[in-house]
């Protein structure tokens, strides 16, 4: 899926790990088309080596927040007992489509040590069953939040979703439509995506809709947080493909000493590591 990270809004605490789990998908996204990505470079690790891994960056750097991200992550064979024992070592986020049965996790998770952050395709789900089950587990949701993108054929009906999710609580984010580093929706759909946002007149719908720009500016984004590709290259952000911050397989992994600016134009998930003056 890959689309994630808006779900932490506040000022970050933990050490945060975005984690591209697989490239697999049962979705056909043509906004997002990760599951097209895979390549002879990526690398399929079994669970306990992926558990030893993460057994290494609780010794650097204490129990950390884990965005579990793909593709569709509840895809990878053996992703609940991974997701088990991941939560034994670290805080557990999962960044998914919602198609799976998460009661088996929740059963053995509470709420915080285990957080779901789903995102509605309307081209792949019925809005009711997705609508019912983020209703049934809004206590794991991350600030009782749930995302959808933006597309041009979503955009009149997100009034309408947002109204319903919140007479349960629930608060509707829509996700910009993006290709590449550009934002696509047009003026009167961002007129809407503002209406609707839970982070109208915050930077970080500024930096969603491209009103801003985080060139120049120290992120913390390599030092605080991270992204770990299928392939265990590890980058600064979403936004960065180059494995600037090493593999982490390598034995000597380390995150950045200290902040580092941004070479991007565009920042429409991560902004909450931007450092503003």
């Amino acid at each position: 899926m890959g689309i994630q990270m808006e779900n932490k809004p506040d000022a970050p605490v933990k050490t945060t790990f975005g984690w591209d789990l697989c490239h697999t998908c049962n979705y056909r996204c043509a906004y997002c088309r990760g599951w097209e990505r895979q390549s002879a470079g990526d690398v399929t690790l079994p669970p306990e080596r992926w558990l030893e891994i993460w057994g290494r960056i609780r010794e650097l750097y204490g129990e950390c927040h884990i965005f579990v991200s793909g593709g569709e992550p509840s895809t990878y064979p053996g992703f609940g007992g991974l997701m088990l024992g991941l939560a034994k070592l670290h805080e557990v986020d999962i960044c998914t489509n919602f198609s799976w049965d998460p009661a088996p996790l929740a059963a053995a998770l509470p709420p915080g040590r285990l957080t779901i952050s789903p995102t509605f395709h309307a081209d792949f789900a019925e809005f009711e069953d997705f609508f019912a089950k983020a209703v049934k587990y809004k206590d794991y949701l991350p600030s009782r939040q749930v995302y959808t993108v933006a597309q041009k054929t979503s955009v009149p009906l997100l009034p309408e979703w947002s109204r319903r999710f919140a007479e349960h609580g629930v608060k509707l984010v829509p996700i910009p439509l993006r290709g590449g580093e550009e934002m696509l929706n047009d003026k009167k759909e961002e007129k809407t995506i503002d209406e609707v946002s839970p982070y109208s007149g915050e930077k970080k719908l500024g930096y969603q809709l491209k009103r801003l720009s985080p060139k120049g500016k120290l992120c913390s984004a390599g030092q605080r947080y991270a992204v770990i590709r299928s392939d265990c290259r590890v980058d600064r952000c979403s936004q960065t493909c180059d494995g600037e911050v090493g593999s982490i397989l390598e034995p000597d992994f380390r995150l950045f000493d200290a902040p580092r600016p941004c070479r991007k134009d565009y920042c429409p998930i991560e902004s909450q590591w931007i450092i503003e003056e």
